[in-house]
């Protein structure tokens, strides 16, 4: 192993000229004359797991953390960094003091001795040059068959093939439009295309044959015998409850005393969000 000349001196003082003895002797005397010294103090490393008791230079415990020494607390104590680290973003639900750096994480909560946590996030803003401004997260997009393999709950993606955002939500792919019980009629020649450009969909009835076939009206009370809700009709208009069933033997009908008249009809595929 090489050695390598550090800035010790070595002092050592005169052995006295009346001096007699053997070899080991004078090794001996030599020893207690000699003593190491440096201009600048010395700067040596410590390391082990037991804290040192005294000023020893730099201390490395467990070969991660580093302390040194306090002349304030007599002890040990981290290795504080801060003024040498760069802050890379500003973090907590307060607007920085700063505009460098020009990004901020915006929190609910700003961290403290009680609660050295930031709480919920609420996303990421950067500063515009003049306001700081929430930055707009971009989805992945992508064909059909190049959806993630295995997604991530509430993972959005934007499919080409269907042009519409989806997103993954009750272990299946569904539309991030509509909440369950949505209903919508939609232009399709086939209910397989239909269900294909809008998956979480499913058609009206599905199992339910009563729900088939028939001209949706908008309901006036609750359903059963004892509606919380009870809406008020005007004189000839039906007060239909929710999931009522007519029409069977009450076919539309014109005169030409009526001033009602029917208009043509149009079958499209209504389907309802799942």
């Amino acid at each position: 192993m090489a050695l390598k000349s550090t800035n010790l001196i070595i002092q050592s003082a005169p052995i006295p000229a009346t001096f007699r003895g053997t070899p080991d002797e004078f090794r001996i005397e030599l020893v207690k004359r000699f003593k190491i010294v440096s201009p600048s103090g010395t700067n040596f490393i410590f390391i082990g797991e037991s804290e040192p008791l005294s000023n020893v230079g730099p201390w490395l415990k467990d070969g991660t953390k580093w302390y040194v020494w306090s002349e304030a607390v007599k002890r040990y104590v981290p290795l504080d960094i801060s003024d040498s680290e760069t802050r890379w973003y500003w973090i907590g639900p307060s607007t920085p003091p700063s505009t460098e750096p020009p990004v901020w994480f915006r929190t609910d909560h700003a961290a403290d001795e009680a609660n050295p946590f930031f709480g919920n996030s609420l996303g990421w803003h950067h500063y515009n040059g003049s306001n700081w401004v929430p930055v707009s997260p971009r989805i992945l997009s992508g064909n059909t068959a190049s959806r993630p393999i295995s997604p991530f709950d509430l993972q959005q993606y934007y499919d080409t093939d269907i042009s519409c955002a989806i997103w993954f939500e009750r272990s299946a792919w569904r539309t991030v439009a509509g909440t369950p019980g949505d209903t919508k009629f939609v232009l399709f020649d086939t209910l397989t295309e239909a269900l294909r450009f809008n998956p979480g969909w499913a058609v009206l009835g599905e199992s339910n044959q009563n729900l088939r076939g028939r001209v949706l009206v908008q309901a006036a009370k609750d359903a059963g015998t004892s509606p919380a809700t009870t809406l008020t009709t005007n004189s000839g208009v039906g007060q239909r409850a929710a999931f009522e069933f007519f029409g069977e033997g009450e076919q539309l009908q014109a005169s030409a005393a009526s001033a009602v008249t029917i208009p043509p009809q149009l079958a499209l595929w209504c389907i309802v969000k799942l």
